[in-house]
C-alpha cells in the first residue's frame, strides 16, 4: 500500500505542473526559433521549453518573442518589470495576457493593475470600477458580470474603449450594493494524509504504526478581517485515515485491530507573506473524530466505536504555482485522547478493560483551487 500510495502521489504531482505547459516556439535573439511545449514564469523573468525529455530555461533578455498556443508574447514593462505580453485590447485602456490566469490593464494616464482571474475574483468589479471611473455605464456591466473570464474582460475593455467619458457618478447599481458587496475569499482544498499513531493500550507500553488516509476542506478570509484579509482564513475540513492490522502490547492476552478515523475540524490559521510564492502559516483547530476498531482481543473478536474531541496545533506552507493556484504541506499535531470501549463477553461474565489513549502526528499534502 506504500508503494501504491507513493506512486500516486508522485502522478499526482506530475499532473498538476504538466498543464502548465503549451505548445510553442521561442525566437532568441539571434532570430533562431526553438520549438517545444512552453511556460512563461514572469514572476521570475524566465521561459522553460520542455522538448525531447528535457527542460531548457531562458531568461527575458535572451529572446525577443514566443508563440504560445497561437498568440504572440513581447516584451514590455510596466512598473519597472519587464514581462512577457500578448495584446488583447488596445485603446484608452488596454489589455494584454500575462499567460497563467494574470492580465494586465494599463491606461492611458499610465495607471495600470495586474489581476488574476482566479485569485482576485473577489476585488476584481471593485478594481475595475476604480481603473473605469470616468466611464459610468461600463461599471454596471461589471458588477452585473456572474464570473469575469478573458471573454468578458475583453468586452468590458473594449466597451470601454468606446465610451462617452464623464465625471464620476454613482450608478443606480453601485448605490444599492454599496453596502451588501461581499469581498470575501476563500479556497477549497484537497489531498492525501499519513498519519503516524503513538497508541497505549490499558496502559501497557505505547506502540506506534502508521495510517493513510485523504482530506478535504475550505479556508476562507471574510472581508471583515479588513487588513488582516489574506493572511487570517478560518478552516473546515474532513478526513479519513485507514490504518491496517497491527499488533498491541496488552500485558499477556493478544490483541491485534485495524481501525478507521473519520474526523471534522473548524480552525484557524494565520498566513504570512501571503502575496509571496512560499507562504508559511501556524494554526489550530478543535474537532470531533470518531474511530472505529475491528480486531481481536485473544480469541474473542470485536467490532466497536467510540467519539473524541481533541485540539489540533498545526503548521506548514503554501506554495504558489504558475496557475496561481497552491501546493499545501501541513504538519498536525493530534493532542492525546481517549477511547474507553471496555466490555463484558460470555455465558460466564467477564470484564475486559479495552482503553486506548492515542496521539499522532498527521503530515498532509494538499492541492488548493
Amino acid at each position: 500500500m506504500k508503494h501504491f500510495y507513493f506512486i500516486f502521489l508522485v502522478l499526482f504531482c506530475t499532473s498538476v505542473n504538466a498543464q502548465f505547459y503549451k505548445s510553442g516556439s521561442i525566437t532568441d535573439n539571434n532570430n533562431q526559433t526553438i520549438e517545444g511545449r512552453l511556460s512563461i514564469d514572469n514572476s521570475e523573468s524566465k521561459v522553460y521549453l520542455k522538448k525531447d525529455g528535457n527542460t531548457q530555461t531562458y531568461s527575458f533578455n535572451s529572446i525577443s518573442q514566443i508563440t504560445m498556443s497561437g498568440r504572440i508574447y513581447s516584451m514590455m514593462t510596466f512598473e519597472d518589470n519587464t514581462y512577457l505580453a500578448h495584446s488583447l485590447e488596445n485603446g484608452k485602456a488596454s489589455l494584454s495576457d500575462l499567460n497563467n490566469s494574470d492580465y494586465l490593464i494599463l491606461m492611458e494616464n499610465g495607471l495600470g493593475k495586474i489581476i488574476n482571474l482566479e485569485e482576485n475574483k473577489a476585488q476584481i468589479p471593485g478594481i475595475l470600477g476604480v481603473l473605469f471611473k470616468d466611464c459610468n455605464k461600463i461599471r454596471d456591466i461589471i458588477y452585473k458580470s456572474d464570473e469575469i473570464n478573458e471573454r468578458i474582460l475583453r468586452g468590458i475593455v473594449s466597451e470601454y474603449n468606446a465610451c462617452a467619458y464623464g465625471d464620476y457618478t454613482p450608478t443606480e447599481d453601485e448605490m444599492k450594493n454599496a453596502n451588501t458587496y461581499n469581498t470575501d475569499t476563500y479556497r477549497f482544498y484537497a489531498g492525501f494524509q499519513t498519519q503516524f499513531n503513538n497508541t497505549t493500550v490499558n496502559g501497557f507500553d505505547s506502540n506506534s504504526n502508521t495510517g493513510y488516509g485523504l482530506g478535504l476542506g475550505i479556508a476562507a478570509s471574510p472581508g471583515f478581517t479588513g487588513n488582516l484579509q489574506g493572511n487570517l482564513y478560518f478552516d473546515f475540513d474532513f478526513s479519513m485515515n485507514f490504518t491496517g492490522d497491527s499488533e498491541y502490547n496488552n500485558g499477556f492476552t493478544p490483541l491485534n485491530y485495524k481501525l478507521n478515523t473519520y474526523r471534522i475540524t473548524i480552525g484557524i490559521e494565520y498566513l504570512f507573506n501571503k502575496n509571496g510564492t512560499i507562504q508559511p502559516f501556524l494554526g489550530i483547530g478543535y474537532g470531533f473524530t470518531s474511530d472505529h476498531y475491528d480486531g481481536k482481543m485473544g480469541t474473542i473478536s470485536f467490532k466497536d466505536n467510540n467519539q473524541s474531541n481533541l485540539f489540533i496545533p498545526k503548521v506548514g506552507l503554501l506554495y504558489k504555482l504558475k496557475n496561481g493556484k497552491h501546493l499545501g504541506l501541513t504538519l498536525s499535531y493530534i493532542t492525546e485522547y481517549e477511547n474507553d470501549l471496555s466490555f463484558r463477553f460470555g455465558e460466564v461474565i467477564i470484564y475486559y478493560p479495552f482503553v486506548v489513549d492515542t496521539s499522532a502526528y498527521n503530515l498532509s499534502l494538499n492541492y488548493y483551487f
